[in-house]
């Protein structure tokens, strides 16, 4: 007999409290009817037991059972807990599938603005700031995110970000990944910048990024001052603003970074932090000093949090704020650890987009979206105006 496990519509695989699993099986025989039987989902740290009946199988047909598998814990599920398999019985036979993340994704699809009350309503999706050191793989980070949120049935990594890989500025401009637009169930944002160093970022930039007046598309090269009265002019909102900002760290600059270059990043974090936001520090390419973290990157190895430690004094900062990441780099098919620590970092993110929101709607309450309009009316430059 062959067994094959699918999956149902995306509309079906939103049930909060029950999973969706369709058993299609068949009946090799030429000659036999393959009696009824049952179908049992094996229970697990993740589903329950869950059963249903197969109907008797005439020589080489073919029939699908569907089979709704409750939960252990509805809500957001602790991605620690989640299974990388799960085992399915018909009669005698054993079938054993593997799974992605993206089995999982209810809990990232369960941070929406509208979650937080009538007061947030005019947030439509979370905006989160990529920041960082050239080379940080903030792009390799990107790919990652999307290729997690795709669904279980897509075998192939998504490179929509370009990546670098070096020292050297692979992304140039402020860039807007419409993660809301690609995965309709999500409501955020991945905004990707240029690296830091000691000349591509000035304090007035870092303010008008982070308040959201900076537009898509906005160059390195271009002339701030050029627009200053601009920027002044418009308003700083809820709406636009980042509501977290992953700050990405390669581990190899713990230990290679100068003086100068150490007061700049520690000048640019401290003004982020002046702003009310707490943010993440990312370390990246921990695989260099420790390369078996690829195969199980939810693993504690002593390595990576001596890292974490490092990274945590270097901010000064608590350790709960220091983060690490795998980014996929040749891997030839979806690995789920690398998914469940992207999954556990997204979702890490988003909790700090509802408590920004949260805190910046108690202090000032909200702006109408017609106030996010820029009065001036002007034109932004296009990618090639006001280079140098």
């Amino acid at each position: 007999m062959d067994i094959v496990i699918r999956y149902p519509s995306k509309a079906e695989r939103k049930l909060a409290y029950t999973d969706v699993i369709i058993v299609g099986v068949r009946n090799k025989d030429a000659h036999k009817t393959l009696p009824s039987c049952k179908v049992i989902v094996q229970p697990n740290e993740y589903h329950r037991y869950a059963t249903a009946t197969l109907p008797a199988l005439k020589p080489q047909k073919w029939e699908e059972v569907e089979i709704k598998v409750e939960v252990q814990n509805p809500g957001r599920p602790n991605i620690r807990k989640l299974c990388s398999e799960f085992v399915v019985k018909v009669g005698d036979h054993e079938h054993t599938e593997h799974v992605q993340v993206a089995n999982y994704n209810r809990g990232v699809n369960d941070y929406v603005p509208q979650r937080l009350g009538e007061r947030a309503k005019e947030v439509k999706v979370y905006n989160i700031l990529m920041f960082g050191t050239a080379g940080a793989s903030k792009s390799s980070f990107v790919n990652t995110i999307l290729t997690m949120l795709q669904g279980p049935e897509e075998s192939k990594m998504c490179r929509m970000a370009e990546i670098g890989g070096s020292a050297d500025h692979a992304t140039r401009k402020l860039h807007c990944f419409d993660v809301s637009e690609i995965f309709e169930d999500v409501k955020f944002n991945l905004w990707d910048t240029w690296g830091v160093d000691r000349k591509s970022y000035s304090k007035d930039i870092v303010d008008t990024l982070v308040d959201g007046k900076l537009p898509q598309n906005w160059s390195m090269s271009m002339q701030f001052e050029k627009y200053r009265d601009r920027f002044e002019k418009q308003k700083e909102t809820v709406q636009t603003q980042m509501h977290a900002i992953m700050f990405f760290v390669p581990q190899a600059m713990l230990t290679d970074i100068d003086d100068e270059e150490a007061a700049r990043i520690q000048e640019i974090f401290q003004s982020l932090i002046a702003k009310l936001y707490n943010p993440l520090v990312i370390l990246s390419k921990v695989d260099e000093v420790c390369p078996q973290i690829r195969s199980d990157p939810l693993s504690k190895v002593k390595e990576v949090e001596d890292l974490r430690k490092k990274t945590a004094e270097m901010f000064k900062i608590g350790l709960n704020s220091v983060r690490f990441t795998v980014n996929y780099t040749e891997e030839p098919t979806r690995t789920f650890g690398i998914e469940a620590l992207a999954y556990e970092n997204i979702e890490c993110a988003l909790q700090h987009c509802e408590s920004f929101v949260q805190s910046r709607i108690m202090r000032f309450g909200t702006v109408k979206a017609s106030d996010i309009v820029d009065k001036d009316g002007l034109i932004w430059p296009s990618d090639s105006d006001d280079e140098d």
